[in-house]
């Protein structure tokens, strides 16, 4: 059976959003709504990796009410949440212990707990750029994680993620789920907003003799008054590539799923 995976990492606004709003619904905010519409149309499952924090407008996750709890839990069948980060810092766990990333991971984790409820958060994520100690997948694993995607590079340009070396890094690079210290680690196959749609088609062609290929965007790119980072396209590639997997024969899976 061939599957495939769907995240989107720094996510914040639009929890922010939904709370300024006061949204009916969820689904309201244009964002979630072109989620419910992939799922709705492909059977895509999507899981979205949080920020704790926004710091530029002084929002946290705690301001998030829980009115939405019965929402978020009749949907868990497709749509969860999961730690990304505290916040949009640049490679914030690289070089952390234990206790930093077990309070932080913690602290998204007591929050999309009481906000969505158990179904809700996701058994696997992507750190923040996908750099982290021995001892910060140590915290992650305690709290529940069960697997990390990651990067890891190219045989031309070849790069490690998490605890894993350059071997676990080149089997990963085949496709393959790499399991250290019972840690599921697995490869990133394309950024969607990194490539334009031409060449996430090309990107795709390359992969589609895989059993198990890994897609993602990021939150920032959907946002028009977010100039440096806005991609008028989103949509495009977000359904565009979810259609040529699902026509190939491609069935939508949470990591979790899988290992």
């Amino acid at each position: 059976m061939k599957r495939f995976c769907f995240t989107i990492d720094d996510n914040i606004r639009c929890f922010r959003e939904i709370a300024e709003g006061g949204l009916r619904s969820i689904f309201d905010h244009p964002y979630l709504s072109l989620w419910r519409g992939l799922h709705e149309e492909y059977g895509a499952k999507v899981q979205l990796n949080l920020f704790y924090n926004d710091r530029d407008v002084n929002f946290t996750l705690s301001d998030f009410p829980s009115t939405y709890a019965k929402e978020w839990q009749d949907n868990a069948d497709w749509l969860k949440l999961s730690f990304h980060s505290k916040a949009n810092d640049y490679k914030p766990y690289e070089q952390s212990g234990y206790d930093e990333v077990y309070e932080d991971c913690k602290q998204v984790h007591d929050e999309i707990l009481r906000f969505a409820g158990a179904d809700s958060l996701a058994k696997t994520t992507t750190i923040h750029f996908a750099r982290m100690t021995v001892e910060g997948v140590k915290a992650v694993q305690d709290l529940g994680v069960q697997g990390l995607l990651g990067l890891f590079g190219t045989d031309l340009n070849p790069r490690v993620s998490y605890d894993c070396d350059f071997d676990d890094s080149a089997i990963a690079r085949t496709g393959a789920i790499v399991y250290r210290n019972g840690m599921a680690h697995a490869g990133i196959d394309c950024i969607l907003n990194k490539l334009s749609q031409e060449e996430i088609s090309s990107c795709l062609d390359g992969l589609l003799g895989r059993e198990f290929i890994r897609i993602m965007i990021h939150e920032q790119h959907f946002f028009s008054d977010y100039p440096q980072y806005y991609q008028p396209d989103f949509r495009e590639k977000v359904f565009g590539s979810v259609a040529k997997l699902r026509e190939n024969g491609y069935e939508s899976k949470f990591f979790e799923e899988l290992i």
